[in-house]
């Protein structure tokens, strides 16, 4: 007697069962290889978004020192121990000279009453530069207009009037660069005036910029470009009209990676007749701060406010593309993180279990005894 199953098939084999099996399998091998196509592309997808985002940079204030509240601030420089500054506003626009330890204003030069004055920069020529002990003789003052399309340049030491340059369009902040990557000079001058854009110029020629570079922020073009400070390497400091943030911008890419933001400062210590941020300074970086690896520190001020104010920022060392924090992020990214693959992996499982279910409800009982056949 032949012995009978309630199971498909003779003997209670499972004839579909091996077909089942390999379709299973090439079901599973599908899901592995869409999460392995897939998940490079939501990652890709992840990282895009966080090119277009500006990490906030935090700070602490070092010192404090008094600044003249009648001083429209359009440019700020350090040089041999002091600041050097740029105020605004036709009839009271000048050049300055100002004590970094009082405050006190030790020298002044006042342009006339036609004249607004703009940012201010020292230009060195490439073999002695500001923060390299340059000596006096060979650094001078360039300071901007804002409406005029005039600059004038200055003796470092005297403020006396040296000579003056033209330029089209409005002068907002002017900042001097002397790194390597400038195409056609490493030695020239990065330029605001109000648009979405810096320009770049050589020293010997401010009537064509030799590039021009649209400054990118949290996707976007962003405008008012106002006060500049160039900063070693491919970096521009850079505040905004209307603005109390400082955004570092990469001048490979022209994008804003990093901002800090100094609005709580101002609330806090300064005047309700106080104007906006308006002047960026880096601290030359001395012997100390190299050899024990201290944080870089600036001095910033503004408007009509009341203090200047020397502060600790670490802004991190980002390329064109913020490709550290995306580095970071894609080492971090796993498998597992990426949305195809995760769905995939409870696919799998799901599977797995699934086909260890139907393989016990499938199975024969263990015999008892001698079954006849």
């Amino acid at each position: 007697m032949e012995h009978c199953s309630d199971t498909v098939g003779p003997k209670g084999r499972n004839i579909m069962h091996r077909r089942s099996s390999s379709k299973i399998s090439q079901i599973i091998l599908v899901s592995i290889f869409l999460s392995s196509v897939y998940s490079p592309i939501f990652s890709a997808q992840d990282e895009s978004d966080n090119v277009s985002e500006v990490k906030e940079v935090s700070f602490d204030i070092i010192s404090i020192i008094p600044h003249d509240s009648n001083a429209f601030t359009q440019g700020l420089e350090i040089y041999d121990g002091k600041f050097y500054e740029s105020t605004g506003l036709y009839g009271e626009s000048s050049v300055r000279i100002v004590n970094m330890s009082t405050g006190e204003v030790e020298l002044q030069w006042n342009l006339s009453e036609e004249h607004f004055g703009e940012g201010l920069t020292i230009h060195c020529d490439q073999e002695n530069k500001p923060n390299f002990n340059a000596t006096k003789s060979t650094c001078e003052i360039y300071q901007l207009t804002w409406k005029e399309q005039i600059g004038f340049i200055y003796n470092l030491s005297t403020l006396e009037p040296l000579e003056n340059f033209t330029y089209a369009g409005d002068g907002w902040g002017l900042c001097s660069s002397q790194s390597s990557n400038m195409a056609g000079s490493n030695q020239g001058f990065w330029f605001s005036d109000g648009s979405t854009s810096l320009q770049y110029y050589d020293t010997s020629n401010f009537s064509n910029s030799s590039q021009i570079l649209e400054i990118i922020a949290f996707g976007n073009p962003m405008d008012r470009w106002n006060e500049l400070e160039c900063l070693d390497g491919p970096y521009v400091l850079a505040n905004r009209w209307y603005d109390d943030s400082l955004y570092h911008i990469n001048t490979n890419s022209g994008k804003v990676c990093q901002k800090v933001d100094f609005s709580e400062l101002r609330t806090e210590f300064e005047l309700e007749s106080s104007g906006v941020l308006n002047g960026i300074a880096v601290s030359p970086r001395n012997e100390k701060i190299i050899l024990e690896n201290l944080s870089q520190t600036y001095w910033i001020t503004g408007k009509n406010w009341s203090n200047y104010y020397e502060v600790s920022i670490d802004f991190e060392d980002l390329d064109g593309n913020c490709q550290v924090i995306l580095e970071v992020n894609s080492q971090n990214q796993s498998f597992f993180d990426s949305k195809i693959g995760y769905f995939s992996l409870l696919f799998l499982l799901l599977l797995v279990f699934v086909l260890t279910l139907k393989k016990r409800q499938t199975q024969k009982p263990p015999r008892l005894g001698n079954d006849e056949e």
